[in-house]
């Protein structure tokens, strides 16, 4: 029987790290594996439901950021996830054992590469998860998304909130 999650010791810093990019690379791996498939198997237009009415899969690629936004800026989006990752990656090693902050960086590293690598290979994201009230999207969007919400949490629940120095006499 394992300790609560408050009487664990913390991850060294190193195996954190190691946790990131093992994480961030499913993230990636899972996202492109289901592209090639949505390629594969779907074609423009033609929506294959899956969960009856409210979710079906659409094939759509999106040359612009999130819901479309700036759509023909492939290039500087490419350009600016760049940048992120590099954050990501260096942010990754810098983590001090907290096992929340660094799934989010993972999901939000493996997103951001997931997308970049469309950009990249194809010059625009594919897109094919469809829930009809909801701009369609792609696993990457989903690690982005899930990311960005655990560092929400993290950042409510006090993660990067460091106690003053205890002042002495």
């Amino acid at each position: 029987m394992s300790a609560p999650e408050h009487e664990r010791p913390a991850p060294a810093a190193g195996r954190l790290t190691l946790m990131v990019y093992v994480t961030a690379a499913a993230v990636l791996v899972a996202d492109q594996a289901s592209k090639l498939a949505a390629v594969a198997w779907l074609r423009p237009v033609h929506s294959i439901p899956v969960l009856g009415r409210y979710m079906s899969l659409t094939y759509a690629t999106n040359t612009g950021g999130a819901f479309g936004v700036m759509p023909a800026a492939t290039v500087t989006l490419a350009v600016v996830a760049v940048g992120v990752a590099i954050v990501l990656i260096l942010a990754a090693r810098r983590l001090e054992g907290n096992r929340l902050v660094a799934v989010a960086v993972a999901c939000l590293l493996g997103g951001a590469l997931g997308n970049l690598v469309d950009r990249l290979r194809v010059g625009h994201v594919i897109d094919f998860i469809d829930v009809h009230f909801w701009p369609i999207f792609n696993l990457a969007d989903i690690g982005i998304v899930v990311g960005a919400g655990l560092l929400v949490i993290a950042t409510a629940a006090g993660a990067f909130h460091h106690p003053a120095p205890e002042e002495s006499d």
